[in-house]
């Protein structure tokens, strides 16, 4: 009778329930017992559910934690931006001062290079 249920499965002539049907249920859950060994089974079911519980905590908290943040000024970010620029030698394109390329041209910077800004101040 056992033989009879696998050949009905294997010839396809059962219903379809979808991605995932029982026979390939228990066909992992073999997997992963094989792997993970059944020592390791409840610390992996735990795992599982304080990652599922950490995503809808993430989801339900995130427009709270939004709201909940300062905005800063885009004036004050713009400052900010500027003043951690370099002048790229090549194109004279501003590039941001953690870039050690220019993003246009692609001459790469020189830190011991002075720029404009600080030779006015020489």
């Amino acid at each position: 009778m056992c033989g009879d249920v696998v050949g009905i499965v294997l010839s396809g002539e059962t219903e379809s329930m979808g991605a995932l049907q029982p026979i390939h249920m228990i066909v992992v859950l073999v997997i992963v017992l094989i792997i993970f060994g059944p020592g390791k089974l409840p610390q992996l079911g735990k795992a599982l559910g304080d990652g599922v519980r950490e995503l809808k905590r993430a989801t339900v908290d995130e427009p709270a934690a939004q709201a909940a943040s300062p905005q800063v000024p885009a004036t004050t970010a713009v400052a900010a931006a500027a003043q951690a620029t370099w002048n790229c030698p090549k194109c004279q394109a501003l590039v941001p001062a953690t870039d050690r390329f220019c993003g246009m041209c692609g001459a790469p910077h020189d830190a011991t290079q002075k720029t404009p800004a600080s030779n006015a101040a020489l």
